[in-house]
């Protein structure tokens, strides 16, 4: 009868406002939760510095800090560029219902990790046997004791990597960012309690050990949550998956994907390699603290690059050029609508925060300020780089890593001897600039071009 009078069912079914209204507040709900996820694991964190900077000092809070940046570090190197492919890889293939692959794709990149640290552990034998002859009781404040226990642990923060990238990749990014971002500060917060229940000092082999702990828990929770998601698939995709593993993978695109992820994580921590040579630790610790409270907007682009990682590697797949733009022109309006509030917050309260600590953080607000200017520029510039490693472009995007990070080096051993500290933070800070606006015009140069192209 409908059909008679020109009338279609979808048109009768038009839903109203309040249904639009729902339906708009279900499609956002998901990502206020990784948001509030992500939010109180900023807190988490910030009450884990004030926690060890109360009961260890700004010195407590230096050697934390270093042996997180090496831990992090060795594990991308040890990770080959294989968490980034993860997730490239597992987001299509999730989506093609290949359970199969992915299973087959995570063995052979732990196999591929595990194989790596080996072949360096053997070769690091003699000299740490030197090491622990010379030494009868290892002292936490000595770098290389520092260098070994990172060593050691490296390639759990690599798994840790592994399956975070491609657990965020089957659409459970809300339980990734959870497990990868709250486990480690709710251990060291933990373990702040002990002592203070026991009335002992915060050691540093006990913050060492509180960091090591988590690193062993979050793998084992994120690959069992991995196999959660990997069971909602058909079990007939297993066969189909297993075939398509086969199918063989660039090592070229491999090898810039490793350059990538080892550069931009060791530009990330790069204070804290080049401070050890020119302050002590207590001027590590205050610039710590400064650090980790301006990386709101770092934390908040992985947040993001948990979301639209996977959504632009299905764009790339499918050469969807103006889809891949609308995607990153959505992550510089949500980055920098975010951050520009939350810098000034901290900012404006740069002193009561100082204070929480104790005083041996009185320049907190000048570190803030610095490192401020150069993250608003990583803000404005959105998942730019990102968006380059999902793209198949992961070359251009290691050319601006390597710039910027050239850039960092000379800057440092100009202004660091005279300027110490502050100087240094001056560098890191433009360097930071300087890469993101090199990867955000590379983007949209790689846009214009394949669309020019087509």
């Amino acid at each position: 009868m409908l059909a008679e009078l020109g009338i279609s069912a979808s048109a009768q079914a038009v839903p109203g406002p309040g249904v639009r209204l729902t339906a708009a507040i279900r499609k956002l709900l998901p990502m206020g939760m990784l948001a509030a996820s992500r939010a109180g694991a900023i807190l988490a964190q910030f009450a884990a510095q004030l926690a060890v900077g109360t009961l260890a000092g700004a010195s407590g809070l230096g050697v934390l800090q270093l042996f997180t940046s090496w831990t992090c570090i060795a594990g991308e190197v040890l990770g080959l560029g294989l968490p980034t492919r993860a997730m490239r890889q597992v987001s299509v293939a999730y989506a093609a219902g290949q359970a199969g692959q992915i299973e087959q794709t995570l063995r052979e990149s732990r196999r591929r990790i595990l194989r790596l640290w080996l072949w360096l552990l053997l070769l690091a034998v003699v000299p740490a046997v030197v090491m622990l002859r010379q030494h009868s009781a290892p002292d936490w404040t000595d770098y290389r004791w520092l260098l070994l226990a990172a060593g050691l642990a490296a390639p759990l923060f690599s798994l840790l990597r592994l399956y975070a990238e491609s657990l965020k990749a089957t659409g459970a990014a809300l339980a990734a960012v959870t497990l990868e971002s709250l486990t480690s500060p709710a251990l060291l917060l933990l373990a702040c309690a002990g002592c203070w229940l026991a009335g002992e000092p915060m050691a540093s082999v006990t913050l060492v050990s509180a960091f090591a702990l988590s690193l062993v828990i979050t793998p084992l929770a994120l690959r069992a949550r991995l196999g959660q998601q990997l069971a909602k698939l058909p079990q007939a995709s297993l066969a189909a998956g297993d075939a398509a593993a086969n199918r063989p993978t660039p090592r070229g695109d491999l090898l810039y994907l490793w350059g990538t992820s080892v550069l931009s994580i060791g530009f990330l921590q790069l204070p804290f390699l080049i401070m050890p040579l020119y302050v002590d630790t207590s001027e590590i610790g205050v610039f710590a603290v400064a650090h980790k409270l301006i990386n709101v907007v770092t934390t908040l682009l992985l947040l993001l690059a948990a979301v639209f990682g996977p959504a632009f590697a299905r764009c790339a797949a499918q050469q969807d050029e103006r889809a891949l733009l609308g995607l990153l022109r959505r992550t510089q309006l949500i980055s920098t609508a975010v951050f520009l509030p939350a810098a000034l917050a901290l900012l404006a309260l740069a002193e009561p925060i100082a204070s929480l600590f104790g005083n041996d953080f009185g320049d907190l607000r000048l570190f803030l300020a610095i490192l401020a200017a150069g993250h608003l520029v990583n803000a404005a510039t959105g998942l730019s780089g990102v968006m380059l490693n999902m793209a198949g472009a992961a070359s251009r995007e290691l050319s601006t890593l390597v710039l910027a990070l050239a850039a960092a080096l000379a800057g440092s051993a100009w202004l660091g001897p005279d300027y110490g500290a502050t100087g240094l933070a001056a560098v890191f800070s433009g360097s930071i600039a300087l890469k993101n606006l090199a990867s955000y015009a590379l983007a949209t140069h790689l846009l214009k071009s394949t669309s020019t192209q087509q």
